[in-house]
């Protein structure tokens, strides 16, 4: 554990030299709720291909006076070669920037940049910016020492303020006074020398020159090699990264994105077997077809499930917020999934959630009370901690459904390749049952790796597809379902 502390202390150290220096905010997305703004003067570069900045969500008033805190900061380090983003810190803040509460995340969790998100826009102004560079490394190590000192020097300030005209963060006095309780030492940063900064030795070619220049007495005798050439560098390179293991995204395995078949002409290894819903790579088989994703034969808290037996209570109502949103449409080789625009979001047990996609599974993978539907529509959603909120609206014959024929008249004609119909819209509330009951209980992903923690919550009333509608969807997955898994003593809560 104390090996894995010094890298968060060195880090949390660098980022704390941004708070003490002006802060440039620049807003990245907003709605009526809420304002998303990234520290463009907090971009650091941590380790190589990864970056670090500060971010924040400004609450509007009504929404401030429900949460309690007017301000959410949040340090997050970005991994630019993956398209991944892990949250190291959190601050809430008070109308007047006091401190309401102080969190390190305990467990760092890399998160998958999903498509259209806030998130991929944050991502893509840190790791890709317009303009601009990432500040050096050893100017970074100076100016963290800087703040250190000053942190150090002003015993007056609020242990917890982080309004930079008064001093440094608390991210930089916390920090260094772990450092100093377990370490017994003012923790320092180590910074790795460049080969630029010290001159090369000379290559083989030009020492072979400069000996051959050399007079030599006699022919037999071997001339000695230049000491140039003889000295031990005064530097040694840097040691490669060791490549980073990255699992399988929650959300891109959750819309069975990048589980498809492989590229055209990429070979595979003899014994690589793909997951799918039969044969060898069907659900039986999905805890051993790689360590990762044991959870799927191992978990205790695994979707989809027979809903039954839920205690009927007052749940508090789902406050949908859709919008009218384009969308891109991929057959993604285990089902038909639409990546939504931003803006859409739900609230439900005071958290927000934003709709990052929906796929459809025929037929519904959830039964209530026994009882199985023609299909159901998954509409995943997925909060600013990483956190994912399923909404299942099962899907039963009846009448056509417009949004669904709007979907199908624009499917892909190949699989793995998206679509975006120019000028089409989708009103993602026609998604939605006119009653809104429904049962809620904790479980899974329903595809590999069958990570756990999600929230679900399954509309009580159905919508309705045509029998052609269904049909259509049929011919390219007759089946695309897991099958039910044991409930395990799980709660399950359902409006009255």
């Amino acid at each position: 554990m104390r090996h894995r502390m010094r890298p968060i202390v060195a880090l949390l150290l660098l980022a704390g030299t941004a708070s003490v220096l002006a802060a440039d905010w620049q807003t990245v997305a907003s709605d009526k709720k809420r304002t998303i703004e990234l520290d463009r003067a907090s971009i650091l570069q941590s380790d190589p291909g990864t970056k670090v900045a500060w971010g924040r969500i400004v609450l509007s008033e009504a929404e401030a006076a429900t949460a309690g805190y007017t301000t959410v900061k949040a340090l997050n380090r970005y991994d630019c070669k993956n398209q991944t983003f892990a949250t190291i810190k959190r601050v809430y803040l008070d109308a007047d920037s006091g401190v309401v509460k102080d969190e390190k995340v305990r467990v760092e969790k890399d998160m998958p940049v999903s498509a259209g998100s806030v998130d991929e826009k944050l991502w893509r102004d840190v790791c890709k910016p317009a303009g601009g560079g990432v500040a050096d490394i050893s100017q970074l190590a100076k100016n963290a020492a800087k703040a250190a000192q000053v942190a150090t020097a002003k015993p007056e300030l609020r242990a917890a303020d982080y309004r930079p005209a008064k001093g440094a963060d608390k991210a930089t006095v916390t920090q260094v006074a772990e450092a100093k309780a377990e370490h017994g030492a003012e923790p320092t940063i180590p910074i790795k020398k460049n080969f630029i900064d010290k001159p090369a030795p000379p290559p083989k070619a030009e020492a072979a020159e400069k000996a051959a220049e050399r007079p030599v007495d006699k022919p037999a005798e071997r001339v000695a090699a230049p000491p140039e050439v003889q000295r031990v560098p005064a530097y040694l390179p840097p040691p490669r990264p060791r490549p980073r293991v990255v699992r399988m995204p929650a959300v891109a395995v959750d819309v069975n994105a990048g589980h498809g078949p492989a590229a055209p002409g990429t070979p595979l290894a003899h014994h690589e077997i793909h997951w799918s819903y039969d044969g060898e790579g069907g659900p039986a088989n999905w805890g051993v077809l790689k360590p990762e994703w044991q959870l799927c034969g191992s978990g205790e808290r695994q979707s989809p499930i027979d809903i039954r037996d839920g205690i009927k209570v007052e749940l508090e109502p789902i406050r949908f917020d859709y919008k009218l949103s384009q969308f891109r449409i991929v057959d993604n080789g285990h089902t038909i999934q639409v990546n939504v625009g931003a803006g859409s979001s739900l609230q439900v047990m005071g958290r927000y959630y934003d709709l990052v996609q929906f796929h459809f599974h025929r037929p519904s993978e959830e039964r209530i009370n026994g009882k199985g539907f023609e299909m159901v529509v998954h509409l995943v959603h997925k909060d600013l901690d990483g956190r994912l909120a399923v909404v299942a609206v099962l899907l039963e014959r009846g009448q056509a459904h417009p949004l669904v024929q709007t979907l199908w008249n624009n499917l892909p004609l190949e699989k793995n390749v998206d679509y975006t119909p120019e000028g089409v819209a989708i009103d993602l509330n026609q998604l939605l049952p006119g009653e809104r009951s429904y049962y809620t209980y904790m479980g899974s992903l329903t595809t590999p790796p069958c990570s756990e923690g999600v929230l679900w919550m399954v509309m009580k009333q159905p919508a309705q597809l045509s029998a052609e509608q269904i049909g259509i969807f049929s011919r390219l997955y007759p089946m695309n379902a897991r099958p039910v898994q044991s409930m395990r003593g799980r709660m399950i809560k359902e409006s009255r």
